[in-house]
């Protein structure tokens, strides 16, 4: 089995996992508004869903299993799982700024601007916005 089958059937159960467990759970239901809180991830997770079982079944490529960037990938999913379990128990203005610029300079991202912006900047935007705006509560 090539890496890319293998990543792909990850994706396409975690995909399934999310849309019919933990989405279910996670969305709050309303009675009011045109689109429901749930309508934007669904859409997303049932691409990704789809998308992932026309990959797994139409590939004809061998992609070797690079240790490295199998490493690389699980200590992003690694940092987002830690970014989530501290936003909801601290707060998302708090640990959002802090984890973005991880990610960022994970990633190779070394100039300032961008940094600052992404990183700082559009986090607490989010906040700013949800929080204050919409009257949404972030984790």
């Amino acid at each position: 089995m090539s890496a890319e089958r293998l990543f792909t059937a990850i994706l396409v159960f975690l995909g399934a996992g999310f849309l019919f467990l933990v989405l279910p759970h996670q969305v709050e239901t309303v009675s009011y508004g045109r689109v429901v809180p749930a309508t934007v991830p669904t859409v997303a997770l049932w691409v990704i869903f789809v998308a992932g079982v026309v990959q797994f079944v139409t590939s004809q490529e061998f992609i070797g299993l690079h240790l490295l960037n199998s490493l690389r990938a699980i200590a992003v999913v690694a940092i987002f799982v830690a970014a989530v379990w501290l936003m909801e128990r601290f707060g998302f203005e708090y640990f959002a700024p802090v984890f973005a610029l991880a990610i960022m300079l994970f990633m190779g991202e070394r100039r300032w601007y961008w940094l600052l912006f992404a990183g700082v900047a559009m986090p607490l935007g989010v906040w700013v916005l949800v929080e204050n705006v919409l009257n949404r509560v972030l984790p």
